[in-house]
């Protein structure tokens, strides 16, 4: 049967496509696990020019400071420029760099919270693929098998409370404890609304322990903040008692006098931030070196919360990630269902109120949250 004109021009044209996504494929299959040194990778990245600019995800400037200043330590010829933002911010950020004429502003790695940007620059071929040394050791479920995005690190929100605020109070560690109404005005909580991470908490809350649990919670009168850095710092600070809606390290500091407490019985948040390298950026030998500084044991050995590696384990007797009452893959796939995610967010904002005060990053953290 002979096809007329345009037909036969759409199945040559949808030919040709399938076949251009077939060679992507193998392409993209080919890529090899990294086998040069950190040693060898860092000659590369002075030999490139010896820049390297990154994009964070997170709340408080100074953030990342903790391990991108053993980065800066062990690399210090390379000049590094980075940012923290939230991570809503930083992709549309991205977005408009690589629209812009010279694509000057495109970073030279991206590592976000919001996991299912990935996979919209991944479809898009926004992302290379690249598998740095140790990438076989990452979790399956937190890595790109064609290797166009890896988990880099992970990041636990539970219980973060202060003994001396609390006094005779015992310190809360399931949902339930928050209802307690003697830690009335002694909770700080982020606007669950104003973070995919404290959104998914609040989605599991409402899951387990129903509606009714969140209005009770409301009831209590929490202290609503934007920003998950800043629970911590009030509670460092004695301001406040109690939160579920931030981070600290698993082992305590030196001095410590505040906890870091998992739940007794129930689920917690775990995700595993993630990076990738844009497909137009300027320092790729750069950002292979900071991947592979990332998985290799200098840094999964130190981390302050779980590794992305299965054979490296969490300080502070934790072990493994799988081992514990969290999933890091269950946050991946729920920040997928986008919406899932704004039809839960709205509701939440008829519940709560609009999220009030300036941007995490525009805190003073000086000044204490009413």
């Amino acid at each position: 049967m002979k096809l007329k004109g345009k037909t036969a021009l759409t199945i040559g044209l949808l030919a040709l496509g399938l076949h251009l996504q077939a060679q992507e494929m193998v392409k993209t299959n080919r890529v090899e696990i990294e086998t040069k040194s950190l040693d060898e990778l860092y000659k590369d990245a002075l030999e490139e020019g010896g820049e390297f600019v990154l994009r964070a995800g997170g709340d408080k400037p100074d953030q990342i400071d903790y391990y991108l200043d053993k980065f800066k330590r062990r690399f210090p010829k390379l000049k590094v420029t980075h940012t923290v933002d939230v991570s809503i911010n930083h992709a549309p950020r991205y977005d408009n760099a690589r629209e812009a004429g010279g694509k000057k502003n495109v970073p030279d790695v991206i590592q976000f919270q919001t996991l299912h940007d990935f996979e919209y620059y991944k479809e898009r071929r926004l992302i290379e693929p690249y598998k740095p040394k140790h990438w076989d050791k990452v979790f399956p479920d937190h890595k790109d098998p064609n290797g166009y995005w890896t988990s880099v690190y992970g990041v636990t929100f539970s219980n973060y409370v202060n003994p001396e605020v609390l006094g005779n109070i015992e310190a809360p560690r399931d949902a339930l404890d928050y209802l307690n109404p003697e830690l009335k005005g002694k909770i700080i909580l982020t606007y669950p609304h104003d973070d995919d991470a404290v959104l998914y908490q609040f989605w599991h809350l409402k899951e387990q322990y129903g509606w009714e649990y969140l209005e009770k919670l409301v009831a209590n009168e929490p202290t609503w903040i934007r920003g998950t850095a800043w629970p911590y710092v009030a509670i460092n600070k004695g301001w406040y008692a109690a939160s579920f809606t931030t981070f600290w390290a698993f082992e305590a500091f030196p001095g410590q006098k505040t906890a870091f407490l998992l739940p007794k019985n129930d689920f917690f948040l775990t995700w595993f931030q993630t990076a990738a390298i844009p497909t137009q950026a300027k320092h790729k030998a750069a950002a292979k070196l900071y991947l592979n500084w990332m998985l290799s044991e200098e840094f999964q050995g130190t981390w302050l919360q779980f590794p992305v590696r299965y054979d490296v384990e969490a300080p502070g007797g934790y072990g493994s990630v799988l081992k514990q009452n969290t999933s890091p893959g269950d946050f991946r796939r729920w920040m997928m269902k986008r919406d899932l995610v704004e039809r839960f967010r709205l509701q939440l904002r008829q519940l709560i109120g609009e999220a009030q005060g300036p941007t995490p990053v525009d805190i003073d953290y000086s000044v204490r949250p009413e």
